[in-house]
């Protein structure tokens, strides 16, 4: 549907009660269009109780009114209708009452029920934490009427322009398009319902970057076997040795390593399994559940951290109660999470004590271990010659990724490399 101009014929039947067209007469042209003062109006369709319905606005002298007065239309059709159409108003007023009876807060609500079905608990959680946030008080209060393009925009500038308290900087990009993943499936929810027509977030479309070019890898921060080296000369205690060496020579997510028990290593045959993670239920508290994107995995136990694991593993068999139900790193109770980046900054606080001419670079645990670990792969595929995609397959089945998700990530180094490896073999 778009802008029309009221035509000058119109339809009949002829005596065959065939459909034909006949100028119309200047009375009735005149009584149509005020004398042809006003011939443009705008025609669409809007949805209200999950119904589809037509509208056709009033008459307007210039083609650009009827354009601008449509735009205002597809912004909200039924608050436009309210506005502009007294026959219109009286039609929809109960509808609009009925719709209106909850606030988005308390629909919000209603959309976790919904939405718990389909999701694991920690993304309910995650849905819950950034609407209290980031939505709650600009939107709680509101209905679904008042819900417009405009405003969604609105809410998707607020977001742009937050600045993140922790770090004093604006939220990155795949922050805030988390956000508005969040805002994007409620309004979907709601569209469902039949409480509004439009999902003005999907229509608005994720942020980007624009000082970043598209089509260009972002780098990945990751530490080399000497930086690690380095870093694990200044860790003092044994327990932080042995757990930071694991995370580097085999890469886990963090809540992966931290649900890791000890049943789930074999030292015999040099193997640990990933099956369960942490991460969060609706109410906040921590549960252990499948890994992310369900890829259990039985890797192999590098020799490098087999020692550290063995002592580990001994030193709580002599512990009261011991039970391989305990967690690697942790025993019976596991590590917060919190803790590990505190530990990190300690030994980086050291680091920086004892190289103050240098440039520390401050990892956090995914880029410390999964990076580097990855990373750490990739040269050593390209010192032995090893085929790309084989590299690919071998990275994706050790850390629990897609071959594809792998390449996304890390291909930028690897063919960095590779390419100085073609230099020196042309000159």
């Amino acid at each position: 549907m778009a802008v029309f101009q009221v035509k000058k014929y119109k339809t009949i039947k002829d005596e065959n009660g065939n459909k034909i067209q006949v100028d119309k007469t200047k009375k009735e042209w005149d009584k149509e269009t005020r004398k042809g003062t006003k011939t443009w109006y705008f025609s669409d369709r809007y949805k209200i109780n999950g119904k589809i319905k037509q509208y056709r606005s009033s008459l307007f002298e210039f083609k650009r009114e009827a354009e601008k007065e449509r735009g205002l239309f597809l912004d909200n059709p039924v608050r436009y209708i309210k506005e502009q159409s007294k026959k219109a108003k009286n039609k929809i007023g109960y509808v609009v009452e009925n719709n209106d009876a909850k606030n988005l807060n308390q629909l919000f609500e209603d959309f976790i029920v919904y939405h718990s079905k389909y999701v694991r608990e920690s993304t309910i959680y995650s849905h819950i934490t950034i609407w209290n946030k980031h939505f709650k008080k600009e939107m709680g209060e509101l209905f679904p009427n008042d819900l417009s393009l405009s405003f969604i925009e609105h809410i998707h500038n607020i977001i742009d322009n937050k600045i993140n308290d922790k770090t004093n900087k604006l939220y990155p990009t795949s922050t805030k398009n988390s956000f508005h993943s969040v805002i994007s499936s409620f309004l979907k929810y709601l569209k469902i319902k039949g409480l509004i027509e439009i999902n003005y977030a999907e229509v608005i479309g994720n942020f980007h970057n624009v000082k970043d070019n598209k089509n260009a890898k972002k780098d990945i921060r990751y530490q080399t076997e000497e930086e690690f080296n380095r870093f694990i000369s200044v860790v003092d205690e044994e327990f932080w040795q042995i757990f930071f060496t694991f995370l580097y020579w085999h890469g886990p997510r963090k809540g992966e390593q931290r649900a890791l028990q000890i049943k789930n290593v074999n030292l015999e045959i040099s193997t640990c399994h990933f099956k369960n993670t942490f991460s969060r239920s609706n109410n906040g508290r921590e549960i252990i559940g499948p890994i992310k994107n369900g890829k259990e995995r039985t890797i192999y136990l590098a020799e490098q951290s087999k020692k550290g694991v063995e002592k580990l593993i001994n030193f709580y068999k002599q512990l009261d109660g011991y039970s391989d139900e305990w967690f690697l790193f942790g025993g019976p109770t596991n590590i917060y999470k919190n803790r590990i980046e505190r530990t990190l900054n300690k030994y980086y606080d050291k680091l920086e004590e004892l190289y103050p001419n240098e440039k520390i670079n401050r990892l956090t645990h995914h880029e410390f271990g999964r990076h580097s670990h990855a990373s750490y792969l990739l040269d050593k595929g390209i010192e032995k010659g090893t085929p790309r995609e084989v590299v690919y397959e071998i990275i994706a089945e050790r850390l629990g990724d897609t071959v594809e998700v792998v390449k996304r990530t890390y291909a930028h180094p690897y063919e960095s490399k590779y390419e100085e490896k073609t230099k020196e073999l042309l000159n």
